[in-house]
């Protein structure tokens, strides 16, 4: 039986809105190996093209080098041509980032579009090597021996599809889906009505608070300031901070996890999911320096608690 062929993309952007995409890269693979790799530079619409610093200190792409780059319309173009002769899915790594811009973008230009599926690595990746301490792109790349530029989108989405060839030769399978039917899962779908995700098929828009307990959500004090995105990956999960952020406030990260229906813990625990670290703390844990929280979380992860260590880059993609 053939191996699976799908389109690995991975977007980077210019601020924390999804329509500032600014970089597009795509990998193609056909029947189990990687025919194509491309990647663009995109022209974010003007009003929504300025430049965080902090997205520029993660990827490096400044307003000069898109100023005469295509829009996102017509890149798509090329990418619809060959995902509506093939009909495959797309493979993300953080999907409700990836098809998040995705479904931004063509809302925003006004695109037509067939019914797109989606598979998540990063998912998959939690279930299937639960023993790692992160299920990061670069993690990932660097335990099975990837090269990876991490941030140029074309060697980030050629990673993401060699990670998901990975899961599909691990657990013998032969396609996307057949991988997340062994976890339980369907493939996401993103269609004129919105996105449901890989995992649970619930809408990623946003739904009314009252329409769940507060008390699951609400950390503390806090409570959302908005309708809760109940698709959000951190949703009815327990997440804690340490280290410093970088583009935000502390109160402000608490809040945006709030909102997308996390509760907020001081300490970290046998209850917590994710432990969000600040770029520099990340960058000592790397180097082998380790606050208390992140030697309890690895202390955690190793007797097979379901917890991930995360960075505030991480962070922002699984919230809105």
């Amino acid at each position: 039986m053939k191996l699976d062929s799908f389109i690995a993309i991975d977007f980077e952007t210019a601020n924390s809105d999804y329509r500032s995409a600014c970089s597009l890269g795509v990998s193609i693979i056909e029947q189990g190996k990687v025919v194509e790799t491309f990647e663009s530079f995109i022209k974010p619409p003007k009003e929504f093209g300025e430049f965080d610093p902090f997205n520029v200190m993660i990827h490096g792409i400044t307003p000069t080098q898109v100023k005469n780059a295509p829009s996102f319309d017509l890149l798509w173009e090329k990418l619809d041509t060959f995902n509506s002769k093939y009909k495959v899915p797309f493979a993300c790594h953080f999907s409700g980032f990836d098809i998040r811009v995705t479904e931004a973008l063509l809302k925003h230009y006004g695109v037509a579009f067939q019914e797109i599926q989606f598979y998540d690595t990063y998912t998959i990746a939690r279930k299937l090597w639960p023993h790692l301490v992160n299920h990061k792109l670069n993690t990932l790349c660097e335990n099975f021996k990837i090269v990876l530029n991490h941030h140029n989108a074309s060697s980030d989405a050629q990673a993401c599809g060699l990670i998901a060839l990975k899961q599909i030769e691990e657990l013998g399978k032969n396609s996307l889906l057949e991988v997340a039917e062994n976890y339980g899962y369907k493939l996401g779908i993103l269609d004129s009505s919105g996105v449901k995700t890989m995992s649970d098929f619930k809408n990623y828009g946003s739904t009314n608070y009252k329409a769940y307990d507060p008390k699951a959500a609400s950390s503390k004090d806090v409570v959302p300031d908005r309708d809760v995105n109940l698709g959000s990956d951190l949703f009815a999960k327990s997440i804690v901070f340490t280290g410093e952020l970088t583009s935000m406030s502390r109160k402000e990260a608490i809040q945006r996890a709030v909102n997308n229906g996390a509760t907020v813990g001081s300490g970290v625990s046998k209850k917590t999911n994710f432990l969000v670290v600040g770029i520099s703390d990340f960058i000592d844990f790397n180097s082998g320096k380790k606050t208390n929280k992140l030697k309890d979380a690895e202390a955690l992860s190793a007797a097979g608690q379901d917890i991930s260590i995360i960075d505030e880059e991480d962070f922002l993609k699984m919230t809105i």
